[in-house]
């Protein structure tokens, strides 16, 4: 694929993320409601003393202003005191971190960066998913994976690291495939630094270099992933605590979808929505697993089925939450069921 088709894809995705973000300006009351601010929520003062008056929601609000706050603050201090696990939400620092240049950017400037950079995040998984299909030899339809997915609409309208995260994590995932092993580490590390998830990634690539009997590839994913992580845990951890904390997002299997399905009929018609649909994610991340083709797909697919099906209560009770955490099941389904499809064609002889 040409530089320049990768810059159209790219510029498909910023504008779309960009076009999204509008419209929930526009329903929130303005592009302060990106932040989601909480009407009892500790961080209103400090955001409301550089931003003036901003569209709150009901409670304590959502993730939008915690990044801002943490932007605010990258390496702690009296934001800190506002969170539950603070060691937890700073574990994902990179998004706050380079939106606030470590803490200098502040009131309009810094909302404007946190708008522009989840943007740029879903433009760089949309050409990154492009890479991938041309790639494998399939359809650029399953770049539909990113622009149509709902669980990447909502991190780049409520201003949570999901976008960025996975974008990197992509991005490592292509220069991985292309043997271009240095950028595809710091593009790995970085993904994880936005988001702990994201080392599924990585994993998922050193579990199929293993299959290749590949062993150091695999250790070198590992580690080039994992250290970083690691030492800003540690640092975390001696400074605020709670830099290990999982925070009660893992049950045993499908308790947590059990657990929360019986609720679903009491909750908003629009989150019934979401949880269906991130089951539909795991569901199809969980068939790829066992057919698709180039193996890689199986690997980078199942992980997050797993990931799914162990998800508490707490990530699943909300459907939002589960869409956004659960988006990546998407991605890789969309790219499994792309190849697959490839796949069965070729191999039927009325296809051709």
């Amino acid at each position: 694929m040409t530089r320049r088709h990768l810059a159209l894809w790219f510029v498909a995705g910023f504008a779309s993320a960009l076009f999204l973000q509008a419209l929930q300006a526009r329903a929130t009351g303005g592009w302060a409601g990106l932040l989601s601010v909480g009407e009892t929520s500790g961080l209103r003062p400090l955001i409301e003393s550089e931003l003036g008056e901003v569209p709150l929601v009901p409670f304590g609000g959502h993730d939008g202003q915690i990044t801002y706050a943490i932007a605010r603050q990258p390496f702690g201090g009296s934001v800190a005191e506002q969170f539950i696990d603070a060691g937890y939400r700073y574990r994902r620092i990179l998004y706050p971190l380079v939106a606030g240049l470590g803490g200098i950017v502040s009131g309009p400037a810094l909302l404007t960066t946190l708008v522009i950079i989840a943007a740029l995040g879903m433009g760089l998984a949309t050409a990154s998913m492009a890479w991938l299909a041309e790639h494998m030899g399939r359809s650029q339809w399953v770049t539909a994976g990113v622009l149509a997915n709902p669980g990447v609409w909502l991190s780049v309208q409520l201003l949570t690291p999901d976008a960025l995260g996975l974008g990197l994590g992509l991005a490592g995932i292509c220069w991985w495939l292309a043997e271009r092993h240095r950028p595809a580490l710091v593009a790995l590390a970085l993904a994880v630094l936005t988001k702990d998830q994201f080392l599924l990634i990585a994993l998922a690539l050193a579990g199929y270099e293993l299959t290749r009997r590949q062993r150091r590839r695999a250790a070198v994913l590992v580690a080039g992933a994992f250290l970083p992580l690691a030492g800003w845990t540690a640092w975390l951890q001696t400074r605020m605590g709670g830099g290990l904390s999982p925070r009660g997002n893992l049950s045993p299997p499908f308790v947590g979808i059990l657990d929360s399905v019986r609720y679903w009929p009491d909750r908003p018609a629009k989150d019934l929505v979401f949880g269906v649909l991130a089951l539909a994610g795991i569901l199809a991340a969980g068939l790829v697993s066992f057919r698709a083709e180039p193996k890689v797909v199986r690997w980078l697919a199942a992980p997050w089925a797993i990931i799914g099906i162990v998800s508490s209560g707490w990530v699943w009770d909300f459907g939002n939450n589960a869409l956004r955490a659960l988006a990546p099941a998407i991605v890789f389904g969309a790219m499994g069921l792309g190849t697959t499809v490839s796949a069965l064609r070729r191999e039927d002889p009325r296809s051709g």
